[in-house]
């Protein structure tokens, strides 16, 4: 099975920083862009059998990261998928309602943070098949 990740936040500047970031850790796993939730949703939807980690603000245009969740939630069957929020959200509120949903893995501020992602996914890439 395949591994990506999946970066899903509607800053390009972001997205770059984070790609630029993620590369450098894990070098050879494919990761792709997604400026909205729904492109996200439907490249998981079409691609059932690879291995997902997505990372996902929760803030953005034509489908934010809250509907994503929520759709994912009933898509889930079948998927290989675990979601990493990564959002400039600074209320609580938003911790504890992500935590709600069985595919969030964590809760994380940007800008991301090296030494983070070392602690939290440096496991989790390798265990993937």
């Amino acid at each position: 099975m395949d591994k990506e990740i999946l970066l899903v936040d509607d800053d390009a500047v972001t997205n770059f920083v984070n790609q630029t970031i993620m590369e450098s850790k894990f070098p050879g796993v494919p990761i792709k862009l997604f400026f909205n939730g729904a492109k996200a949703m439907q490249y998981i939807l079409e691609n059932p059998t690879k291995h997902f980690l997505v990372f996902l603000d929760l803030n953005m245009p034509i489908m934010s990261g809250w509907e994503f969740l929520n759709t994912m939630e009933t898509q889930k069957d079948g998927l290989h998928i675990e979601i990493h929020v990564l959002t400039s959200s600074i209320d609580p509120r938003d911790k504890q309602n992500a935590t709600k949903f069985p595919l969030v893995s964590s809760f994380m501020a940007k800008p991301l943070n090296e030494s983070v992602l070392d602690n939290l996914l440096t496991d989790k890439i390798k265990k993937y098949p």
